[in-house]
């Protein structure tokens, strides 16, 4: 029996920070590590018909991984890590606060997405462009003191929003907010 497409998926973006920090490790480089992670999603799905259980889509999809980054870091004349170490990086962790991480970081990005384009754009600016505070003021026609007072804010609700989706991460999820005064 083969796993539905939507198993398939899930496990895919559960799993997808750790996909990704492997390549990172071994290219050196986060957008060439998302690439990655992009090609071996799409090379499961086309062969989505192979696997028999989601064991089997993380590993194989961790060892797909595993080996177009060391393909890539071949190419391009980077000396990979030991397999010694690749081995740690692929081994299933079974600790309980990788799970942890991954459950708050798929509420995080749940949260993210809830929020208006408005507080999205000046997360963008402050964390996706590293921008300061004063120069997202002086672009959004602020004071720095605004700006910082609308991030404080940003911060506070993602915090709640994570905090009561992994709460209730067995029951039904609560509205995220989506209203932030800039």
């Amino acid at each position: 029996m083969t796993l539905k497409l939507d198993t398939v998926v899930q496990v895919l973006l559960r799993e997808r920070l750790r996909m990704t920090a492997l390549a990172a490790s071994v290219v050196r480089d986060v957008h060439t590590a998302d690439d990655i992670y992009q090609q071996v999603v799409l090379s499961a799905l086309e062969n989505r018909t192979q696997f028999h259980d989601t064991g089997h889509v993380l590993a194989w999809s961790l060892r797909a991984v595993r080996h177009r980054a060391v393909d890539l870091a071949r190419s391009r004349q980077l000396r990979p890590l030991p397999d010694e170490v690749l081995d740690l990086l692929e081994s299933r962790i079974e600790d309980t606060a990788a799970t942890e991480w991954s459950e708050r970081s798929e509420a995080l990005h749940h949260c993210l997405r809830q929020l208006t384009t408005s507080a999205r754009g000046l997360l963008q600016m402050k964390y996706g462009e590293g921008l300061t505070a004063l120069v997202i003021a002086k672009r959004l026609q602020r004071t720095a003191d605004a700006v910082y007072q609308s991030l404080s804010r940003l911060h506070r609700c993602l915090r709640k929003c994570v905090e009561q989706r992994l709460g209730s991460s067995k029951n039904s999820f609560p509205s995220p907010p989506t209203e932030v005064s800039l």
